[in-house]
Order: structure tokens, then C-alpha cells, then sequence
């Protein structure tokens, strides 16, 4: 027989008897009811007891958050959340279980409770028969005959064999007709029926759509709301509204359109509020649809300012100005500022800038650009940005980039939160500080050839990026993923004097535990492949040190400071090596030992060995991080594990990814959420104890009278701390000691640790 419930009869009927139940129990008193203790559900087997749990009113006592855990368990009540035994409510929470398993397919649910009482507090099992759910014998799908277009049936939520499942009926029904209307059909409707035979348990599902009349869009009317600055006539023209909207009257109707071109409106930076609706009474199945863009203007020009701080750039402050309708069109003319590493020569020694660098790298960098962006190139979906740039950068304790040049991108967005983007970036590029960097990586320790890296050098890479993000929010995300790959190329034909080619990936992931507990996770990795450089005539594979992989830092691997994992050589001057130490009797090397590089640097005392990375062709990292409240909504907890590594190519020029190698560090942190973002603080731990590496300092050569002068000849403090002048000259080219030298690693635990300051979340 056909059941004499509709669809949403069934669990109707059981709720409005909760309701009637449930007014009654409102004048219950807390204090004369016990507290829950636990509450558990038996004999579930298709829906887990969580999901059953929060389907009822009752609740049990729990810890407030995972956080407070501990001081739960030692009994400290703020931690608690106590919740009590409503009596009058466990008949409707069994009515409710019940329309839980109804509305899902699960007709013959049963639901008994059992309360088990203690001293003052109780015990709550819910028992469930679930019996066999009613499946879908047959699916029809009637109505579509007239629309010629394939698919609009197949792949529904709901399909034979499925419990008939009444949420599932409801989401085909809005399945079908969004679809339709996406094919032009605006006024569909459809409906739902079912037929259950008497004594079985199957059901005969019929969906019978009424597609109405094809439509097509009709005019489009642009309607300019007041706009922020109060500007009684709007900068945009009507013309510039109408194309960043991909339909245009006469077309066939489509519903994502309407919703492409709103997300489109909001994509310019100039436009406040954007509405895009069809017009038209909705009883009257019209067959031209006209659509009203209802627009409010922001501010026509823009000001930023902002300052943050961290221990690898030290102070740093920018600024920005736009334009948001430069010479009509939308356009965005923007021009942007940034200084770096102020006050990095006065705190470098201090925990708070300590990995930004001494010398060089501790001077003042700066970026400036300005960058015009036009937001409609043949459709709306695309948008070309150029840009003239100017900096200078330093890489702490590798190398310091100036670079002048000019980017080219054309961004095509590929739907919700998705983009591709092309470009070209030629830079007019000088390398300084780095002559330990060009020694050991390229062999180049000769100051001759160390000047050509130093000379400027064009690095013109094309590069091919997609970048999917589906976070749900910029600053602090607590749901939701994100996704980016990234190809560069670069050879003659890009005009570019470095050849390489170069990919690197990243996915990040958000899952939500609690109220406000996250956790976070993060993959990156990264290769690169380098051409023959023949500026010096070597002819031999070299990757541009800024193209390299370096790992460690704020937003890496927070166990090792800036730059600090991976390959590493370490740097010492050569009077260090003449020198007699205070208090000993006799320096670590001979000049002669300099001089044909036999001499052991192991003597010299560690903050005299300077430690340089020189980057790597391959890069792995992963992080896990779970975010969790300390303090109101203002202060957050963070426990993380980090796991990265960067590897060097072989001297043949293989490349072997050792995953045994892989660094895993854990750490602790604390966020507090200001008005300029989250300022996080991290403390990361490291397990890798010492390793061995190499050794560069400086060349000496025989004191000769008849070239040099008397005042070349290289002074150093002998024994007793008096000066000693030795018949040796030290010349501009550097050199690896024969024997490496075992460094770092530290013997206490607070050695070991690695303090991050910095404004943002790590990832």
C-alpha cells in the first residue's frame, strides 16, 4: 500500500508530539535535578553516538575545552561545564532519536532509555533497535523528456539501494532544479513521491520536475547605491558594471551567472556592495528574465600603513597607496613601500633579532613597486597586472639580492576562490655578501669569479601558477583547505642569463575540534633542476642562489632558526686560525697549514665559526599544528610538530631525496589576537645534535719584498696577547680546509631551543 505519510509528514507528526511534551518542563527547577555524568547509546550501528548525542536535549558534563583536560581531571569547576537532568525532556529526546532514524530511512527505530542513579548525579543509556532501513527499490525521474540536455538525471544524491532517506529526497529535489535553471529553464520546480508496498521494505522513488518555459535574459539595469564617501555621482560607469557580468541580454538564462557575476563585481577593488537579481514576478513563468546589478562604490583612494616585528627582519614597516579607479575602467594603480631590518644593527645580538644577520645582512632592506592592475582583458575572468619593482633583500647569512625589474601576469579566475595565473619577471639582479655561498656551492672561491656573481646578471623566469583557496578565513583559519602549484622556466628564451627549471607545491588543511580548538596542517615541496651557467667559463650546472631551497624559521621548521636546516658550511676568518687564544700556548693552524689548506679549525672557539647555509635543489616540510583558547577569545595555545629537510645535489649532479634525514621538531606557542593580526610566539626544540661541516676562510701567500709592502704582511696576537707580525699575505680568494669541523647540536636541553617572534599564524 502507499504510506500515508508524505515525505515530511512522518518526523513532523513525532516532533510537533515533542513540542507538546516539551512545554511543560520549563518551570523545572536546576537545583533539584542531578547532574549528568555520562550519557551513552547502545545497539547503534549506522549513525555514531556522537551525532545521536547532539540529536537530544540532554547533555552530560564535560571539560569546557580539550585544553583544559588536566584541570578537569583535577576537579577545578571554572574548567567544567555541569549540565543537569531534565526529566521531561528524555521522552521527547527518545522522540527525537527516533525522527533522527525516520527522516534518515529507518522507519522501525526504536529508542528506551535507562537512567542509573548515583549519589547526586546520574547516568543516561539510550537503547536503539534500528531495524532494517526502507531502501530505494526504483528511482524515475519524469519531466525532463523536453529538455535536451544530458546528465540533468544522473549522479542525484539519492540512488537505488540507498535508505529512503527523506533529507536525501529534499536535496534531489534541489539538485534537479538548480540544475535546470542553470540550462535556462528559470521558473523548474519539482517534486517528490514514494510507494511502499504492504509487508515490504523497499520503495519505489518518483521525482516529477516541471521545467516551465526556456528563458533568456533580458535588459540589464544597473542601479548605483550612495557610496561610502557620500559622492553623489558614482566614478564607475554603467558600461564597466554590465562586462564584468558574464551574460548579456538575449542569452540563455543560467543561475551561475548571476552569482559569477556578483563574485566578479566584488573582485573590483573599488566596489563596496554588489546585488545581481532577476527581475519579474515569480508566479508569472515569463520567458525573458531581466536582471537588476544594484553597485555601491567604496572609497576611490586608499591609504595603508602598517608595523610588525620579527627575529628575522627585526622592525618592519610599509606602506600603500591606491588609486582604485585609475583613468576609469576599474583599473587599480597601486603603490607600495617596505623597510625591513631597522634597528637589526642594534638588537642583533638580542633574542628579539637575533636571526636577522651581522654586517650586511643586518643593514636596511626595502622593497618599492607600483603595480597597475586592468581587471577586464577580453572576458571578465581574466585580469593582467604589471608591475616596476626596486629592492634590496638579504637571505640572513647567505646573501644580500639588489635586484630592479618588471613583472607581466595575466590571472585568470577559474571559479570559487581558484586561480591560474601566467607571468614573466624579468630582474635586473647583483648578488653581494655571499662569497662563502658562491665558494662552496659553485667552487668559485677565486675573487675573479667571485665578481662575476657579483656584477649584475639578468634572471628572467616565465612561470605557470594555480592557486585554490577554500579557507574560510584570511587571517586565522579554522575551516576549510588550500592548495597552490607553482612552474618556473628560465633560459636564453626568457632572456635570462641563469637557466633552471623549478616546481614546488603546498596544501593546507583546517579541521575544526571544538568551539574554538583548530586543527592545522600543512605539506610543501619543492624541486629544482639547474642549466649549464657559462659566465665564467666553467660550463657547469648552477641553480641561482634564489632559487635554491632553504629551510628552518617562523614559518617553517620552527626547531632551527632562518635558513638553518639543511646545508650549512661554516665561515672563520683566517687570523683566527694564526691567533693565539687567551690562555693558550699555541695557535690552531701554522700560516703553512693555511696555506695548503691542511689546517684542523676544530680549536677555534665556536662564536668565532660563522655558520652560512648554501641551500639545496629539493625541499620537504610538513607541519601539525592544533590551535586551542588560553584566554578568552583573545589568546590562543599552539602545540606543533615540524618535519623538513633540504637536500644538495651529488658532485655528478644527481639528486637523492635520503627521507631518513627528515629533522622532526615539536614546540609550543601563544597567539594573541591584535588589531594588526595574530602576534605568535613559538618555542621549537631540536633533536639533531652536531654534525660535521665544512670549513671556508681566506688564502695566504709568502711575504715577497719586491711586490708587497711591509705594512701587508698580516698581524695577529701572539702568546701573552702581544701582536705579532708573520711574513705572510692574505689575498681576497677564500678556500675549504681539508678537515670539516663538528659544530652545533648543544648538550642541554635549553641549547636546544629555538625562540620564533613574528605577526601572522605559521601557516
Amino acid at each position: 500500500m502507499s504510506s500515508g505519510w508524505g515525505p515530511r509528514a512522518a518526523p513532523l507528526a513525532l516532533l510537533l508530539a515533542a513540542g507538546v511534551l516539551a512545554g511543560a518542563s520549563a518551570a523545572e527547577a536546576q537545583t533539584s535535578r542531578p547532574e549528568i555524568r555520562e550519557i551513552r547509546v547502545r545497539g547503534n550501528r549506522v549513525f555514531g553516538e556522537d551525532a545521536l548525542k547532539r540529536a537530544i536535549a540532554n547533555r552530560e558534563t564535560r571539560c569546557k575545552e580539550t585544553v583544559l583536560l588536566p584541570l578537569c581531571w583535577a576537579g577545578l569547576d571554572a574548567a567544567i561545564d555541569r549540565r543537569y537532568l531534565q526529566p521531561r525532556e528524555l521522552p521527547l529526546d527518545m522522540l527525537r532519536l527516533q525522527a533522527y532514524y525516520l527522516l534518515r530511512g529507518y522507519r522501525e527505530a526504536q529508542v528506551d532509555t535507562t537512567v542509573i542513579r548515583h549519589d547526586g548525579t546520574v547516568e543516561l543509556e539510550f537503547t536503539v533497535i534500528e531495524g532494517e532501513p526502507v531502501r530505494v527499490d526504483s528511482l524515475e525521474v519524469l519531466g525532463l523528456e523536453e529538455v535536451r540536455v544530458e546528465g540533468l538525471g544522473s549522479d542525484l544524491p539519492l540512488e537505488v539501494g540507498d535508505p529512503l532517506s527523506f533529507i536525501r529526497l529534499e536535496a534531489v529535489k534541489d539538485t534537479l532544479v538548480a540544475r535546470l535553471r542553470d540550462v535556462g529553464y528559470a521558473h523548474a520546480a519539482a517534486f517528490s513521491g514514494y510507494f511502499i508496498p504492504t509487508g515490504t521494505r523497499s520503495a519505489q522513488v518518483t521525482f516529477d520536475v516541471d521545467p516551465g518555459p526556456p528563458a533568456r535574459f533580458g535588459p540589464v539595469f544597473v542601479e548605483w547605491l550612495p557610496g561610502q564617501d557620500g559622492r553623489a555621482e558614482p566614478e564607475l560607469d554603467d558600461q564597466t558594471v554590465r562586462r564584468m557580468v558574464p551574460f548579456r541580454e538575449g542569452g540563455l538564462y543560467r543561475h551561475s551567472q548571476l552569482v559569477e557575476g556578483q563574485r566578479n563585481l566584488y573582485g573590483l577593488d573599488i566596489i563596496r556592495t554588489a546585488q545581481v537579481q532577476p527581475l519579474g514576478d515569480t508566479l508569472v513563468q515569463d520567458t525573458v528574465i531581466p536582471v537588476r546589478i544594484r553597485v555601491a562604490e567604496g572609497d576611490l583612494h586608499r591609504v595603508r600603513t602598517g608595523v610588525g616585528w620579527s627575529t628575522a627582519d627585526c622592525l618592519n614597516t610599509e606602506a600603500q597607496w591606491a588609486s582604485r579607479n585609475f583613468r576609469g575602467g576599474a583599473r587599480r594603480l597601486t603603490v607600495r613601500g617596505r623597510l625591513s631590518n631597522l634597528l637589526a644593527p642594534q638588537l642583533n645580538e638580542s633574542v628579539l633579532c637575533r636571526q636577522a644577520g651581522e654586517g650586511e645582512f643586518a643593514r636596511l632592506n626595502y622593497q618599492a613597486s607600483v603595480e597597475l592592475v586592468q581587471p577586464f582583458v577580453f572576458s571578465p575572468r581574466n585580469s593582467l597586472t604589471t608591475n616596476v619593482f626596486f629592492e634590496r633583500q638579504s637571505l640572513p647569512e647567505v646573501f644580500v639580492r639588489q635586484a630592479v625589474g618588471f613583472t607581466a601576469a595575466l590571472s585568470r579566475n577559474l571559479g570559487r576562490q581558484a586561480t591560474a595565473t601566467v607571468s614573466w619577471q624579468p630582474a635586473l639582479t647583483r648578488l653581494e655578501a655571499g662569497e662563502v655561498f658562491f665558494c662552496i656551492s659553485f667552487l668559485l672561491c677565486a675573487d675573479r669569479d667571485i665578481d662575476v656573481f657579483r656584477s649584475a646578471n639578468w634572471l628572467s623566469p616565465v612561470g605557470a601558477s594555480v592557486v585554490l583557496n577554500r579557507a574560510n578565513r584570511v587571517l586565522n583559519p579554522t575551516a576549510g583547505y588550500s592548495a597552490a602549484l607553482s612552474l618556473e622556466h628560465a633560459s636564453g628564451l626568457t632572456a635570462s642569463d641563469f637557466s633552471y627549471n623549478r616546481a614546488v607545491a603546498e596544501a593546507t588543511g583546517y579541521v575544526a575540534l571544538g568551539e574554538r580548538t583548530v586543527l592545522a596542517g600543512r605539506v610543501r615541496g619543492g624541486m629544482v633542476r639547474p642549466g649549464t651557467l657559462d659566465l665564467t667559463g666553467a660550463g657547469r650546472e648552477v641553480s641561482h642562489p634564489q632559487k635554491r631551497f632553504y629551510s628552518g624559521g617562523a614559518g617553517s621548521v620552527r626547531g632551527f632558526a632562518e635558513n638553518r636546516l639543511g646545508p650549512r658550511v661554516l665561515s672563520v676568518n683566517v687570523e683566527r686560525l694564526l691567533e693565539v687564544p687567551q690562555g693558550a700556548a699555541a695557535p690552531a693552524c701554522l700560516p703553512e697549514q693555511v696555506f695548503d689548506g691542511t689546517c684542523d679549525a676544530s680549536p677555534v672557539t665556536t662564536t668565532f665559526l660563522a655558520v652560512r647555509p648554501t641551500g639545496g635543489d629539493a625541499l620537504a616540510e610538513a607541519n601539525l599544528e592544533l590551535r586551542f583558547p588560553l584566554a578568552g577569545n583573545d589568546v590562543q595555545g599552539a602545540a606543533f610538530v615540524d618535519v623538513g629537510q633540504v637536500w644538495p645535489r651529488d658532485p655528478d649532479g644527481g639528486l637523492s631525496l635520503d627521507f631518513g634525514q627528515l629533522q622532526a621538531t615539536p614546540g609550543m606557542g601563544v597567539r594573541y589576537f591584535s588589531p594588526i593580526g595574530p602576534i605568535r610566539v613559538d618555542v621549537g626544540y631540536r633533536f639533531q645534535g652536531a654534525e660535521s661541516l665544512p670549513v671556508l676562510t681566506g688564502t695566504l701567500r709568502p711575504f715577497d719584498p719586491g711586490a708587497d709592502l711591509p705594512g701587508d704582511r698580516i698581524v695577529v696576537r701572539g702568546a701573552g696577547g702581544t701582536d705579532v707580525t708573520l711574513n705572510w699575505v692574505e689575498t681576497q680568494d677564500l678556500q675549504r680546509l681539508a678537515r670539516d669541523v663538528p659544530f652545533g647540536g648543544g648538550d642541554s636541553f635549553f641549547q636546544r631551543l629555538q625562540f620564533h617572534f613574528s605577526i601572522g599564524q605559521a601557516f
